[in-house]
């Protein structure tokens, strides 16, 4: 681990190389250390050399991922103006900030159509308008700017299971079934083999789409850093050790009250920030990276650290998080954050906010595993890839919930998946009256909505409340009982 000495020490050295500072900058941000030192250094060059449009490039790439996304635009836009070879990808990068960060998919389809002016065969840009599409509900735009990827470039693999994740399989001889099963053969991509599962399972052959599911999982595992029980087990223990009645009681006041939508992944907090975001009292936020992009930068080695808050900093972080939620819905509606891996935070979040609530999405271990089972998460899930590790984390996250909830009281609310799909009118109406507001029809027409939603939900909340998905794991019965033995009702 460099000391912040070392890291200026390194940047000095690399003076007004700008091929140095790069290098630097790159392995720094891949070991995950703090930008600060890295954007002044950038700083300084563009003084030196106010013309150098790779340096702004750069400068604005770093600006974006220590969240300054304002300013990274705006170096973005700099870049731009001194002439950047390659302008395409500056314009996908600056919509890119706008449809993950800033939620402008008005700014978004700008970049987006204007890097396709400066190069009209950009693949990039036309899968990212694709992705843009998707997460408004327009599949067929979705699908028409996935095809014309795979025109353009019929090798584009990520494009090919994009498409296949926008349709429905109905027949063994689908031309884009037999296009995955070659694909598959040549690749060692592993959505493709995520992509071929779901198709199979649609078509109701579910060894053949574990097959898929699993050999997508070994494509990951091969990756991810590996999942060590005993060292998660430690770091939950350290959450619940820190975070207990004396330290939470320690801060109270008042914060404007958004609603944080948490748990497992896959356990219906699309579908529930849906649901309130059809209520006249709430916005939607997705999933926003503000606390685990403030764990990040704030807490190395989190749990550690929160023994040490100090008020200005709660106070500086609750302003910043105002400024965000304004950003993103306004003034006069309560945001929603339905990032689901939140609930490790959830005291940092409440001595932060206090006046936050929480609603923690609950479902059918065993369907939540095979829905893990059978999509790709990122590098911070490492646990997803077998269904022992995925069993064992659920286990220590229901364990850390029963512990906020023991703190927090009515400002955590459980809600069952089976509940809210098989009794909407009272399960949300009562989820309502504990976040207090009044009950409003249109959250049973929340697949009307047209906003964008940035999940693999994203085609399921098109739909009407449903229980299909109940019980889905029964399919895969014998892949349980192989793992867990005949008895897998635990």
């Amino acid at each position: 681990m460099l000391k912040e000495s070392n890291i200026k020490s390194l940047l000095k050295q690399a003076g007004k190389n700008l091929a140095a500072i790069d290098q630097i900058a790159a392995q720094l941000h891949q070991n995950r250390y703090p930008l600060n030192h890295v954007l002044q250094a950038y700083k300084d060059y563009l003084a030196y050399q106010p013309d150098s449009a790779n340096a702004a490039f750069n400068y604005a790439y770093y600006l974006s991922k220590d969240a300054r996304f304002e300013t990274a635009i705006n170096w973005y836009e700099r870049s731009l103006e001194l002439g950047i070879s390659g302008p395409e990808e500056v314009h996908l990068n600056i919509a890119n900030i706008y449809m993950d960060q800033l939620r402008d998919d008005t700014n978004a389809r700008e970049h987006l159509q204007n890097a396709l002016t400066k190069n009209p065969n950009f693949v990039g840009a036309y899968y990212n308008l694709g992705n843009l599409e998707e997460q408004a509900g327009n599949r067929d735009e979705a699908v028409r700017n996935f095809e014309q990827c795979l025109r353009i470039d019929p090798a584009y693999e990520s494009a090919l299971a994009r498409l296949a994740d926008t349709h429905r399989f109905t027949q063994v001889d689908d031309p884009l079934l037999l296009k995955l099963a070659v694909a598959v053969q040549k690749s060692s991509n592993s959505d493709l083999q995520f992509a071929l599962g779901k198709a199979c399972e649609q078509l109701k052959n579910y060894d053949k789409a574990w097959q898929h599911f699993s050999a997508g999982n070994a494509l990951d595992k091969r990756a991810l850093p590996i999942y060590n029980p005993k060292q998660i087990e430690t770091v939950f223990q350290q959450i619940k050790t820190q975070c207990d009645h004396d330290w939470m009681a320690e801060f109270q006041g008042q914060s404007h009250e958004p609603v944080f939508i948490c748990g497992m992944f896959r356990t219906g907090s699309t579908l529930l920030e849906q649901v309130l975001a059809s209520h006249s009292a709430f916005d939607a936020g997705g999933e926003s990276e503000f606390f685990p992009r403030l764990v990040a930068k704030e807490f190395s080695g989190y749990p550690a650290g929160l023994s040490n808050l100090e008020v200005a900093k709660l106070r500086s972080w609750q302003m910043a998080h105002k400024e965000h939620s304004n950003k993103l819905v306004g003034t006069s509606s309560r945001l929603t954050d339905k990032r689901p891996d939140n609930f490790l935070y959830i005291g940092l979040i409440k001595a932060i906010l206090p006046g936050a609530k929480f609603v923690i999405t609950e479902r059918d271990w065993r369907d939540v595993a095979t829905s893990i089972f059978g999509m790709r998460l990122g590098a911070s899930q490492s646990y997803a890839t077998t269904l022992e590790n995925i069993r064992h984390y659920i286990g220590l996250q229901t364990q850390l919930v029963d512990h906020w909830q023991s703190i927090l009281g009515p400002d955590l609310i459980r809600v069952r998946y089976e509940d809210m799909v098989s009794e909407p009118r009272d399960t949300i109406g009562a989820l309502l009256q504990s976040l207090g507001e009044d009950w409003e029809e249109n959250c049973l027409s929340f697949h009307k909505l047209n906003n964008p939603v940035q999940t693999a939900s994203v085609w399921q909340v098109r739909e009407p409340l449903h229980s299909k998905s109940i019980g889905r794991w029964r399919n895969y019965q014998k892949q349980f009982e192989k793992v867990f033995g005949p008895d897998v009702n635990f």
